[in-house]
């Protein structure tokens, strides 16, 4: 009986590692062998989903996460992550560089990169493309709402050399622990660079999908890109003859379309009436919820590494005070907000760091949830009282970007205003004017969310607390203070030196408090119960090369049916 059990879990591991290796072999278009039905794979998925391109799918421009999702999908870095891992230094995997090794003091990065690799057009990938990329996006171009600045890039990289066709060094001016995650990132994708100007970002293009992208290197390619009235309503990805791994059996699917809906709703009724085969952000936990006891949908959960949280506009008086804005975080009700609005489906936050993630501290936690009395007796201080309330506007997006973005602002409304000092008037506007606002930093508070540019502590207090990194939220915090023990954690290598840092920085963030970190998500997926190969992990991508439908018998299906074989087979001898 131990043998059965032992072999039981060998064959769940190697079904597991066949959706979480970097380079497994896709499945069969049909088997022959007896036993059961031969399994017949889709050519075509249907996706649907309320995200968008918000500005462009250049990426010396684009920092949004469905314009990284396709960007992954048609693009290449010289490194990535393994599918389905923790994403750790063991994690990173070879990708358009074979092998890599950096100097003892940390400021040099040789890549040797992979042969035989071509653009759509035949033309060989070499070492002045990766050279390309980096100079134009970083250095030239070096836009202040895109990734690299946001990022921070130039601060972390000096220069990047071409040695030779196949090999690439690039100059650090600072030791940077998670060098080789932000070399996996959608904005280390390198461009093809016929068709990404030095001077100015790719845009979208009415009609021409290949000019509106500097992308070919990737497992698709865009080949239709439809918008209505400015409006993502279509897309098409088709397999890339090119691509490096096609031999490795990618992608598992040759095309893919993607549906575009105005909000959750329509999106729940294109899963379930079977007009799409797989759902993907944003759905309400309420519809997950109920989805999980239906029988026509699977649904898939992961871990979550998005977080969501409250920012202050600093310029608007009185929110330039920290000690009225630590008044306003200690009266936010975190508890009630991710039980009322995602049902436990979410879980509260108290640092920008999330939970399970290396550095990360319970700052905010001195502060309490809805903690009134503090509220009221540091408002006081300020003559705000029960007769002569702290009026403040709470700004939500309101077009399905993020989930239940209207629930929440309505519970935070009621958490602040129960304080009795405090009164609220709530606001909204769609993403794409919410964006406009933010950028023009005409709303008092706001409600925004962050996917990861790269797994590490850095890319979760760098975008946000430093002066440089977080200029694109535009909510004028800046504190040296900060900014010095920020720069102080990216240059360590050592991680027990790199986590008291970042501890003494959430301490510094909940003194100053010019964010509230409100809760950290969950990942979920529904689809059709014939979709396999979908992996959330804490990377938050979504793979569309992985995922695959079959036409007959889920596949798990046939993975329950050799195990049995072989688990009867060890039984009897």
């Amino acid at each position: 009986m131990q043998t059965a059990v032992v072999l039981v879990i060998i064959i769940a591991a190697v079904a597991a590692g066949a959706y979480i290796t970097s380079q497994p072999s896709a499945p069969p278009t049909t088997t022959t062998t007896t036993g059961p039905p031969p399994i017949v794979f889709k050519d075509t998925l249907i996706m649907g989903t309320t995200d968008a391109v918000e500005v462009s799918l250049d990426p010396a421009e684009s920092y949004d996460y469905f314009g990284w999702e396709i960007i992954q999908s048609t693009g290449s870095s010289l490194v990535d992550i393994r599918p389905g891992s923790a994403a750790g230094p063991s994690d990173i995997v070879p990708a358009l560089a074979t092998s890599w090794d950096v100097s003892s003091d940390g400021l040099t990065w040789t890549f040797n990169l992979r042969q035989g690799v071509k653009f759509q057009d035949g033309t060989e990938f070499t070492a002045n493309d990766v050279k390309y990329s980096f100079d134009r996006n970083v250095f030239k171009l070096a836009i202040p709402e895109g990734p690299q600045v946001g990022i921070g890039y130039g601060d972390i990289i000096k220069s990047v050399d071409a040695m030779s066709p196949t090999q690439v060094v690039f100059h650090l001016n600072i030791p940077f622990s998670p060098f080789l995650s932000l070399m996996a990132a959608q904005s280390s994708y390198i461009v093809n660079p016929k068709l990404a100007p030095e001077d100015h970002a790719v845009a979208y293009k009415e009609g021409d999908a290949r000019a509106s992208s500097p992308m070919d290197l990737g497992p698709y390619v865009l080949s239709s890109w439809v918008r209505v009235a400015g409006k993502d309503n279509e897309m098409r990805l088709d397999a890339n003859p090119n691509y490096w791994n096609v031999s490795g059996g990618y992608p598992k699917t040759p095309h893919i379309i993607i549906k575009f809906y105005s909000d959750a709703t329509t999106l729940r009724l294109a899963i379930e009436s079977g007009e799409v085969d797989i759902a993907f952000r944003q759905l309400r936990a309420s519809d997950i919820n109920d989805l999980k006891t239906k029988t026509n949908v699977k649904v898939w959960e992961g871990i979550g590494a998005f977080i969501q949280y409250l920012v202050f506009q600093e310029k608007m008086k009185p929110l330039d005070n920290p000690e009225i804005r630590r008044a306003i975080a200690a009266a936010v009700d975190r508890p009630t907000l991710t039980n009322t609005v995602f049902l436990g489906q979410s879980k509260p936050l108290y640092s920008m760091i999330p939970n399970g993630m290396a550095g990360h501290t319970d700052a905010f936690k001195q502060l309490g949830d809805a903690n009134y009395a503090f509220t009221r007796e540091a408002l006081a201080k300020y003559g705000y009282n029960e007769n002569n309330k702290l009026k403040l506007d709470l700004w939500y997006e309101s077009s399905g970007h993020y989930p239940q973005s209207p629930d929440q602002a309505t519970v935070l409304k009621s958490s602040l205003e129960g304080s009795g000092v405090i009164q609220i008037e709530l606001k909204s506007a769609d993403w794409p004017s919410y964006r406009v606002n933010r950028n023009q930093e005409i709303m008092q508070m706001y409600i925004l969310g962050w996917y990861p540019d790269y797994v590490d502590a850095d890319n979760y207090m760098f975008p946000f607390l430093h002066s440089v990194g977080g200029s694109w939220i535009h909510m004028n915090y800046n504190n040296p203070q900060m900014d010095d023990l920020i720069n102080q954690a990216r240059a360590k290598t050592d991680a027990a030196e790199r986590n008291q840092l970042y501890a003494q920085a959430q301490e510094l963030f909940a003194q100053d408090a010019p964010i509230v970190p409100l809760f950290q998500g969950t990942a979920w997926a529904v689809t059709k119960p014939n979709v396999g190969g979908v992996v959330l992990d804490i990377s938050q991508s979504w793979r569309h090369w992985l995922v695959y439908a079959t036409e007959g018998p889920a596949p798990l299906l046939q993975i329950g049916w050799l195990a049995s074989i072989i688990t009867r087979f060890a039984t009897e001898q």
